[in-house]
């Protein structure tokens, strides 16, 4: 069949080749899968994905491109809208987000599939790891911007629903470029906490982790980190750190046979290492070649389709909950470490989550917070 895919894309400060590394990761999938006819990409720009236009794109999508499928890079505040529109034209929207939220029970529609990283329910992961392996008791720091999201709430609730008692937080200024970070050091030395959970992202997780590196806590207070933080291509210089952890639902240095045949074909086609863009493209070319498989056409009602289907990603086998969202019950624990060469995440542990699904409910009632943006994009 011909497929037309209509792809909208965000800029992005923190990624800033998002669009191009998307495409990669997607049109890699497609070709893993062995789709006959590729499909014909409809590719726009949503500029910071914040306002109207991501609204106003995904119909043209639909009226003027007549496209199979929309894939819409955005944030939590567009989507009431947009499941209004997919679902009155009864077309399928590839919803794609990192997870620093929790998608709410009137986003649910059967013609939107939302695929996302798992974000929060790693934050929530790493506070069951810390408070069983640490400690009981954690002092919390995160970023002004960071922590408008759910990703803290994941982790104090992971935290103290396992024993653990946050001792104390600290949340930084809108100005970081300015902040010497000191008053986070003495308050997380006057907590006496057995974990410092650390919620910082880009150029303001780089800043945190050099002062924690000179500071008396470097190798005292084990660090969990939100996963972001230590992503591989943001940090390229060596802190000396020592001690920092972090749960993830995917980790590039893992030996799995998929892991290491994704990173393989992406630097030989790309001559370049993957992201985690790039891996949310890939993922995204399995979710078509899935939707595929056993129908003639692109099914309208992807979100319902996909709740009875698996997919066998780089990140592991994942399937779609309730809440047409991917279902993580295995999480990576990482450590952060610099082999004389560029930082790693290497896998030491993994954890089982199987009711994980049952925190929707109970988070239901947490506010909408976070930025108009998509998460990490600006």
């Amino acid at each position: 069949m011909d497929l037309k895919v209509g792809i909208l894309l965000p800029r992005s400060d923190m990624f800033p080749t998002l669009a191009m590394d998307f495409l990669n990761g997607l049109k890699l999938g497609l070709n893993k899968s062995g789709i006959s006819n590729m499909p014909e990409l409809v590719i726009e720009s949503i500029g910071n994905a914040a306002d109207q236009l991501v609204i106003k794109v995904a119909e043209k999508m639909i009226l003027q491109e007549e496209v199979n499928l929309t894939i819409a890079f955005c944030g939590e505040h567009q989507l009431k809208e947009l499941n209004t529109l997919f679902t009155a034209y009864k077309k399928p929207l590839l919803h794609i987000d990192l997870g620093g939220h929790v998608q709410k029970k009137e986003i649910i529609s059967p013609y939107v599939l939302h695929h996302t990283l798992n974000l929060w329910q790693s934050a929530y992961a790493a506070g069951v790891y810390a408070a069983n392996t640490f400690g009981k008791k954690a002092a919390v720091a995160a970023s002004f911007y960071d922590g408008g999201y759910h990703l803290t709430h994941g982790f104090v609730s992971g935290f103290t629903n396992n024993g653990g008692q946050i001792e104390s937080y600290y949340v930084g200024p809108m100005d970081y470029k300015n902040e010497t970070f000191d008053s986070m050091i003495t308050k997380v030395s006057e907590a006496d906490a057995d974990v410092l959970f650390t919620l910082f992202s880009f150029k303001e997780g780089n800043k945190i982790f050099d002062k924690l590196s000179q500071s008396e806590l470097n190798g005292k207070l084990p660090i969990m980190a939100f996963p972001l933080m230590t992503d591989e291509q943001m940090n390229i210089r060596n802190y000396n750190l020592q001690d920092v952890y972090s749960a993830a639902s995917w980790a590039f240095d893992d030996e799995t046979d998929l892991m290491r045949s994704f990173n393989t074909k992406y630097t030989d086609h790309y001559k370049d290492e993957p992201n985690i863009i790039a891996l949310m493209g890939y993922e995204a070319g399995l979710i078509i070649d899935t939707t595929l498989k056993h129908n003639t056409s692109m099914t309208p009602q992807i979100g319902e389709y996909m709740r009875s289907q698996h997919i066998n990603s780089p990140r592991g086998t994942f399937s779609f909950n309730s809440y047409n969202e991917p279902q993580i019950d295995i999480f990576k624990i990482r450590k952060f470490n610099f082999n004389n060469v560029k930082f790693h995440n290497t896998v030491i542990d993994t954890m089982e989550l199987p009711g994980i699904e049952k925190l929707y409910t109970k988070f239901e009632t947490l506010p909408a917070s976070s930025w108009k943006n998509p998460y990490i994009c600006t």
